[in-house]
């Protein structure tokens, strides 16, 4: 090999560990990212459980509170039939005004 191919080669493999390097370096950001993305992976994991409960909760809440409305709709009518026969017989015995 000459002298001037052997510092063309030379060149090269200076470029060459240069590139090397820096792809290394790449390589080791690409890698903290992948560890951070992994971190953030989990949260939104735990965070989309957490939302998963509360959306149930949220359900089940929202069943209750019909249910008592249905319940207390129900007692008030009851109770309004009950005081309207009281009425009744208060005005038939004569205790009320017609």
């Amino acid at each position: 090999m000459d002298t001037e191919s052997r510092e063309m080669f030379q060149k090269l493999f200076v470029k060459i560990d240069a590139m090397d390097t820096r792809f290394d370096s790449v390589e080791n950001r690409l890698d903290s990212m992948d560890h951070r993305l992994d971190s953030m992976e989990n949260r939104l994991d735990v965070m989309e459980v957490k939302q998963n409960k509360m959306h149930e909760q949220l359900t089940e809440l929202q069943i209750s509170q019909k249910l008592f409305e249905m319940n207390t709709t129900k007692k008030i009518a009851r109770l309004q039939d009950g005081m309207d026969t009281i009425e009744e017989i208060l005005k038939l015995n004569e205790l009320l005004p017609r």
